[in-house]
């Protein structure tokens, strides 16, 4: 009997291990438990009349680009960490961060605070190690996003929004180059009407916070970078 109550036990042991390892397993992916495991991170910038040429929209639409998100992301082929906490609130945002963010990382589709917690819960929530608030995430993409300057980017790639008109993505590359000093740059795209539309672009940046050369992952890349794009204006 005492051996029969022995082998019971040595047998709970075992399967609660093999149990613990596997729901450490499914957290792992999910991203539970581990925000430190990423590379980098990928700031992600969207040009409003673009996407909402083919999707509607909020009126008015911003006449800058804004924030998409800043998400940490894996150099390989694995699946970037998601939702890193299991339970996520966000206490609503007020004075000049409330307002900031309206213009700068509005929601295009809908209100802006579901929005902004779900891009902090779902991402922001797996960079605590660097970002360790919320007010730290949204505040580091607002100045990443400054930072960016894309004005000065395209005024260097003498390109400007003009629905008639294409540019070629050498001399967005060009321009990004010269005034971010760094290359291999993520472009989104959308075909509109028979046009190449360029919708978003991606810039990585390091644990640091400084901008980087992207590594080979083509995340989202979606332009033909061998045909031109354009960019549309607000009034297309």
């Amino acid at each position: 009997m005492a051996l029969s109550r022995l082998w019971q036990y040595v047998i709970a042991i075992l399967v609660f291990n093999i149990l613990s390892v596997i729901v450490w397993s499914l957290f792992s992916k999910s991203g539970f438990g581990g925000n430190e495991k990423y590379d980098y991170l990928l700031l992600a910038i969207q040009w409003a009349p673009g996407i909402c040429s083919q999707k509607q929209c909020y009126d008015p639409l911003p006449t800058r680009w804004t924030l998409h998100g800043l998400w940490p992301t894996l150099d390989d082929k694995r699946d970037s960490p998601e939702y890193c906490e299991s339970s996520c609130t966000l206490d609503p945002l007020s004075g000049h961060l409330e307002s900031e963010m309206k213009k700068k990382w509005p929601n295009l589709y809908g209100e802006d605070a579901s929005f902004w917690k779900n891009e902090y819960c779902k991402h922001g929530t797996c960079c605590t190690d660097i970002l360790s608030k919320p007010t730290d995430y949204f505040k580091a993409a607002l100045k990443l996003l400054d930072i960016a300057s894309m004005n000065n980017v395209l005024s260097a790639a003498g390109i400007s929004p003009n629905s008639g008109k294409s540019h070629s993505f050498l001399s967005m590359d060009n321009a990004v180059s010269e005034i971010l000093k760094v290359k291999n740059v993520k472009y989104v795209c959308a075909e509109v009407n028979g046009k190449q539309v360029l919708t978003e672009m991606r810039l990585c940046v390091h644990r640091s916070l400084s901008f980087m050369v992207c590594p080979s992952k083509d995340t989202g890349r979606t332009c033909d970078k061998s045909k031109h794009f354009y960019l549309l204006s607000d009034d297309s």
